[in-house]
């Protein structure tokens, strides 16, 4: 585990998913991702992996991804972290969009989308911050 790799976590309750994401952005793109699939992953939970970026569902299985996205900004381990949202449910992300444009750093990422369309947003996120070497 380098400590000069972007940290990123992923929630969402398909396991296929994860599995893609972490194809994509740790074998391809070589970020260490950390992924949680229970959707009672808490804020705490997350926080302890210490992302440089977070990509959740806003549909968890029971669970909401807008009550993660909602208590990330709260909490000071994560307030400053980017988020990406994910979500095939376009008229939800349209419904929400004032209200990430209010809280801040959130960026929509719809399903389906291309690798590229992914790892482009990704990199433009990162960019932004350097990770802690050490």
């Amino acid at each position: 585990m380098a400590a000069d790799r972007h940290r990123i976590s992923v929630l969402n309750d398909n396991p296929e998913f994860l599995e893609l994401m972490t194809d994509i952005l740790d074998g391809d793109g070589g970020y260490e991702v950390s992924t949680f699939e229970d959707p009672t992953t808490s804020v705490d939970d997350l926080a302890a992996s210490e992302p440089h970026l977070v990509i959740v569902d806003l549909l968890l299985g029971g669970a909401s991804g807008w009550e993660i996205v909602a208590l990330s900004r709260a909490d000071d381990r994560l307030s400053s972290v980017p988020i990406i949202v994910c979500s095939a449910d376009v008229a939800a992300l349209r419904n929400r969009a004032d209200d990430f444009e209010r809280i801040g750093n959130i960026h929509v990422l719809p399903k389906p989308f291309g690798i590229e369309e992914l790892t482009g947003l990704v990199e433009r996120l990162l960019e932004r911050q350097a990770p802690a070497s050490g």
